[in-house]
């Protein structure tokens, strides 16, 4: 039991060893490398919060309140007046510049008095403006030409519904006049009537010499 126990042992105590001396695969060995980055990572950004702390707490608070007994210099009350007085003016400046951007009296003014048509960019753009003018003056032009033709088509069309309407009038007269019972009625006012007798051939005989 004992030779039993002692092969069993070192049969095991050789497979440990063979696993801690075997050979990674690339999958593997990838997995550490990625390992590692991440690790180098995690101590990049450790190593960067506490510079950032550092000097975080190595510079000195700009607006910071005064504690009891300390007095502000005389360079930091003037340019802390400096400041304000800056960001009033810079202020007051926005502020008008904005209220005559944003107003609509300039713009009335210029209409009414016209200097918008003496500016640059007016003036520029003349030609481009008599061009504009030209075509809405053809459309207008053409406009009115296809109202007049098409007053003249519809008067034509009425004109030949009256003339159609007068032909198949005529027609009808006529056709009734064409009748037999209105001929015999027609000629009957000047003597004539119709013969109920057969018609005949007349001869003609010469006489014998």
């Amino acid at each position: 039991m004992k030779k039993f126990f002692s092969l069993f042992l070192k049969k095991k105590a050789k497979s440990k060893a063979s696993l801690r001396n075997r050979v990674l695969t690339p999958r593997e060995i990838a997995a550490q490398d990625e390992q590692r980055r991440e690790l180098l990572k995690q101590q990049a950004k450790a190593a960067s919060r506490k510079k950032a702390q550092h000097t975080a707490k190595a510079a000195k608070p700009r607006n910071r309140i005064l504690k009891e007994g300390e007095t502000e210099t005389s360079s930091q009350s003037t340019l802390r007046l400096s400041w304000f007085k800056r960001r009033r003016e810079r202020s007051a400046k926005e502020r008008a510049a904005r209220r005559t951007q944003h107003s609509i009296g300039p713009i009335i003014r210029d209409v009414i008095s016209g200097e918008f048509l003496t500016r640059q960019g007016v003036t520029r753009h003349i030609p481009y403006l008599i061009f504009v003018s030209t075509l809405f003056i053809v459309y207008i032009a053409m406009g009115y030409q296809f109202e007049r033709l098409e007053r003249e088509k519809l008067k034509t069309k009425r004109q030949l519904e009256e003339l159609s309407a007068e032909y198949k009038t005529l027609k009808a007269e006529f056709e009734i006049q064409l009748q037999q019972s209105t001929v015999e009625q027609n000629i009957a006012e000047i003597g004539l009537r119709q013969t109920t007798e057969p018609p005949f051939l007349l001869e003609l005989q010469t006489a014998e010499r």
